[in-house]
């Protein structure tokens, strides 16, 4: 259930609906020359941001700290944060499935406390297959983080 983050006793830093974490994430893509579809907002269905470099595809699953149009103060609770980072590891994992190992996939949340520390839970398998994680700043910026397997092709393709 959705609770209030000044009643919690580690409030979120900052607030991130899921729509502001895909256009920060579609804005980082197209400043490093991707070519990027336009973010999904709202309800719409399928693959938050797609980008595109060269052959190389990115496919982002994205999550927020709180619901898109939500009232001022509400945040995601506990058991949303954790099955929010299960959805998007299976919607990665399918992503994957049907477009082969050799594209970038891409796990994207606001960069608060409670769902990194959720995420370092699982952080060590998550690498394991080949995903990598955008953490968006409260100013939008962008901090990357992936296997070390994949430092040269994320560097090379300008994704680092």
């Amino acid at each position: 259930m959705p609770k209030l983050n000044s009643l919690m006793r580690n409030p979120d830093r900052f607030l991130m609906d899921e729509d502001t974490v895909n256009v920060a994430v579609a804005e980082y893509l197209i400043s490093r020359r991707f070519q990027c579809e336009a973010p999904l907002v709202g309800r719409q269905h399928g693959v938050d941001v797609k980008a595109r470099k060269g052959s190389l595809e990115v496919f982002v699953e994205s999550k927020g700290s709180r619901k898109n149009g939500a009232e001022a103060d509400i945040v995601f609770d506990h058991a949303q944060i954790v099955t929010h980072l299960a959805k998007q590891i299976h919607t990665l994992m399918k992503y994957a499935t049907e477009h082969g190992p050799r594209q970038i996939y891409v796990l994207a949340n606001p960069d608060i406390d409670r769902i990194r520390n959720e995420y370092e839970k699982v952080a060590q398998m998550v690498e394991k297959l080949g995903f990598v994680c955008m953490w968006v700043q409260e100013d939008r910026s962008i901090k990357v983080e992936g296997p070390e397997e994949m430092r040269g092709v994320l560097e090379s393709c300008g994704f680092w």
